[in-house]
């Protein structure tokens, strides 16, 4: 944990002082003065930022900013996630388009490939999306719980290890975005959909509704960076009030009815 306090202090400098690629960060020993810690401690954290190719150390010349787009690691943005280090326009953007290639070919495996408990455990997720609905809570967690098991039901671990680094990226994303009670609703109604398309193995069906899925918070998050606010914020406290939840059947599961899902979408 201490490792990784050290390394957020030394992003949070690079993000302060407005190093640009290619740009020399301060000495291992004016790091050290600066904030306070051993040069040991900054020399682990350079290292760090090193094997994440966020940094490079140049023998006899100093350390310098890399690139910041093609040059640095996955983990890299997953360290800047854990550090509350906001991503660029670009990665939020790039990432959102990412996540459709992946999803949408998960979506196809996972209408082929599902097992009966692929199925429980994504209509177990829609009972609890409608209970937090109707007691007005966020979907934030619940949204990325059904779509990682919608990966994992492909059978197919590394796609999965893929997707879920895009989920740890996206949280603070997604807890922006799921404060409207809106979107929980429009959310969970394309979720229901998305579930009877796998039950039904229907690929064309379950591929069209998740690129729509997908298309509404890309267009969201676009709007967003559009109307010049930068980096994601912090979620703002919840308003007051429950939702209305999906319908649920006598036996306790989300009964998926189509024409009325369709209009809730529209």
């Amino acid at each position: 944990m201490e490792s990784l306090e050290q390394t957020a202090k030394l992003l949070q400098l690079i993000r302060e002082r407005g190093f640009l690629p290619g740009d020399k960060l301060p000495s291992e020993r004016d790091l050290a003065a600066l904030f306070g810690m051993s040069r040991s401690a900054v020399r682990e954290a350079l290292i760090r930022l090193d094997t994440l190719r966020i940094i490079e150390s140049r023998p006899k010349s100093g350390v310098y900013l890399r690139p910041f787009a093609a040059e640095r690691s996955i983990e890299a943005m997953v360290l800047f996630t854990e550090t509350d280090t906001p991503l660029s326009e670009d990665d939020v953007v790039q990432s959102v388009e990412l996540r459709s290639v992946l999803e949408s070919e998960a979506m196809r495996l996972a209408c082929l490939r599902r097992t009966p408990a692929d199925l429980e455990r994504l209509n177990q997720i829609l009972q609890d999306s409608a209970a937090a609905i109707a007691r007005g809570e966020t979907l934030a967690d619940l949204d990325a719980e059904f779509h990682k098991a919608i990966v994992a039901a492909t059978q197919n671990h590394v796609l999965l290890r893929f997707i879920n680094v895009f989920y740890l990226i996206s949280r603070k994303r997604r807890e922006v975005y799921f404060q409207e009670s809106r979107q929980s609703q429009r959310s969970h109604a394309q979720h229901l959909q998305l579930y009877r398309a796998i039950v039904e193995q229907d690929v064309e069906a379950g591929q069209r509704i998740l690129r729509r899925h997908i298309k509404g918070v890309d267009a969201y998050f676009r709007m967003f960076f559009a109307e010049g606010h930068g980096a994601v914020p912090a979620p703002a406290p919840r308003a007051e009030g429950a939702q209305r939840a999906a319908p649920l059947a006598r036996n306790g599961r989300v009964k998926p009815k189509g024409r009325r899902v369709a209009k809730a979408v529209a």
